[in-house]
């Protein structure tokens, strides 16, 4: 594998850092896979400001676009702020190579999609991560990271997972500058190779050997969380994705 120097060197882009993953955005999905990728000995570069849908750069908005071009959506997505489970256990391995392939279906893929994107605990990646593990949930199979055990009995379970991320980000150190700002996505031979993040004091162009994790729309409000009863307790805090899919979500994980 190529060293950061040789990295830089073959780029046509004056290159200031390499990492291997940018998170983007001020939503807490990006925060969750920052977490995730550090777990699993990632470097990564954190820019924590807001990337809204009506003023991000032309670049940010065509990648998006072609995202999410044939999920149907008109506008600006309606947010849902709701915390949800899922239900699932390990998938055995097995060994017989005529095992029944699991069927497709896009429509349940696109509706994921939406339910991601919508949510301030999703995340959208231009390059499909490589720590997730395969669970059966009761209908499907999903793709799951596990983040660690929250146990919170508050009114508004998203408040309390949103801080609580927060938290496992500062405890592990993973912060670089608060308020860094995405100001654009950097493309090098057709596909994302970086991007342009800004502070107060210096812009830096940085590459992202893994790809780049986006989280649209703002923080919600502490008082906008919805209040929200009925979640069982015990639950792990996981980083939730469907097979094939760009998206992910940040979900309670109980065991089925």
């Amino acid at each position: 594998m190529k060293n950061d120097e040789e990295l830089i060197e073959a780029s046509e882009w004056p290159w200031d850092d390499v990492v291997d993953v940018i998170c983007a955005g001020a939503g807490p999905g990006a925060l969750a896979h920052a977490i995730c990728c550090a777990d699993h000995d990632l470097d990564v570069e954190i820019a924590d400001a807001e990337i809204s849908w009506q003023t991000m750069d032309s670049d940010i908005a065509a990648y998006l676009e072609s995202m999410t071009e044939d999920l149907g959506l008109e506008g600006t997505p309606v947010r849902d702020l709701e915390l949800t489970a899922v239900r699932a256990q390990p998938v055995p391995v097995k060994a017989d190579r005529r095992a029944t392939i699991e069927p497709f279906f896009g429509s349940r893929l696109r509706d994921w999609s939406v339910r991601c994107i919508a949510s301030p605990f999703g995340v959208i990646y231009s390059q499909v991560p490589d720590i997730m593990t395969p669970m059966r949930s009761e209908s499907e199979t999903v793709r799951v990271a596990v983040l660690g055990d929250q146990r919170s009995d508050a009114d508004r379970p998203g408040l309390a997972l949103a801080q609580w991320l927060r938290q496992q980000a500062d405890a592990r150190d993973i912060y670089g500058a608060r308020g860094t700002v995405l100001q654009r996505l950097i493309f090098e031979h057709g596909r994302i190779a970086g991007a342009e993040l800004a502070t107060p004091e210096r812009t830096r162009l940085v590459r992202a050997t893994e790809g780049v994790a986006l989280s649209i729309g703002p923080l919600p409000a502490e008082a906008d969380w919805p209040v929200q009863t009925g979640l069982p307790g015990g639950a792990q805090v996981a980083l939730v994705s469907r097979t094939a899919s760009r998206f992910g979500r940040v979900e309670l994980l109980y065991s089925l």
